[in-house]
């Protein structure tokens, strides 16, 4: 299974706007997006450029202060997210330009129609864009799988998606109890992932409380937006992290399978 993102990238900048009240926004915006636009040019896929936004999503989680409630944490992140926008149309140059198309592929609405368009300004410019922008955002859909326990308090949903030959796993643990929400969701990557769907289907055969379907991308697409359309609900701190990481990517992958069912 592939390492942590976490263990992959630490943006120094981000920590430190988040950990410092008394410094505002826009002083540190421009280094955060330096920073960004400079690990983004050092992927080589689609996943690694995601990974890299996601892992901003995590800190902004992390550090925001325990009483903030969801509205202000997206408001926080939204915030910051315009300014990285703002700096890297200004810079102008191909690492901006796929920086910009990742926040395009991942975040809050606004955010990312604003940086649709900034991106989409320097490309008719005459800004490049990298090798994997035109797949970011839309892997293809290998195969789908939802698992829990027969009383209907928990349950999850495996998909594996593939990146012009490169797979990766999206898992995402939905507690019925809490209110249907997602209350946990990661990304992994490597040769275990295609083992994944089997391993699971043999531990739930082995469990008298447990059911194991496979899935087609409809259905996968109405388990995700069903529980995407609820607050989400994680509770241990490495829950609240990769929801924090992961919640808009989950949507990013809910939203392209409904786009390509039409929906």
């Amino acid at each position: 299974m592939a390492t942590h993102p976490s263990n992959r990238y630490k943006p120094d900048p981000i920590e430190s706007l988040l950990a410092q009240d008394d410094v505002v926004l826009a002083d540190l915006a421009q280094a955060v997006t330096e920073s960004l636009a400079a690990e983004i040019a050092r992927a080589r896929t689609a996943l690694a450029a995601e990974m890299v936004l996601c892992e901003v999503f995590r800190l902004t989680g992390r550090d925001a202060p325990d009483d903030a409630d969801e509205v202000e944490r997206l408001d926080a992140q939204t915030a910051l997210l315009h300014q990285v926008i703002e700096h890297a149309h200004a810079a102008g140059t191909t690492e901006h330009l796929a920086l910009l198309r990742v926040c395009a592929s991942l975040g809050p609405d606004a955010t990312r129609a604003a940086a649709a368009q900034a991106a989409d300004r320097l490309n008719r410019a005459g800004v490049t864009d990298r090798p994997w922008a035109p797949s970011l955002g839309r892997p293809s859909l290998l195969r789908a799988w939802h698992y829990g326990d027969i009383f209907g308090s928990q349950a999850s949903v495996g998909a594996l998606f593939d990146y012009r030959g490169r797979e990766h796993l999206l898992m995402v643990l939905i507690d019925h109890g809490l209110g249907g929400g997602v209350k946990d969701c990661w990304v992994a990557e490597g040769r275990r992932t295609r083992q994944m769907r089997d391993e699971v289907a043999a531990k739930m055969a082995a469990e008298e409380d447990a059911f194991f379907e496979d899935i087609d991308a409809a259905a996968l697409t109405q388990l995700l937006e069903s529980a995407l359309a609820q607050a989400p609900c994680p509770e241990q701190r490495d829950q609240i992290d990769d929801v924090a990481a992961y919640l808009h990517l989950t949507r990013s992958r809910a939203a392209h399978l409904a786009q390509l069912a039409g929906n």
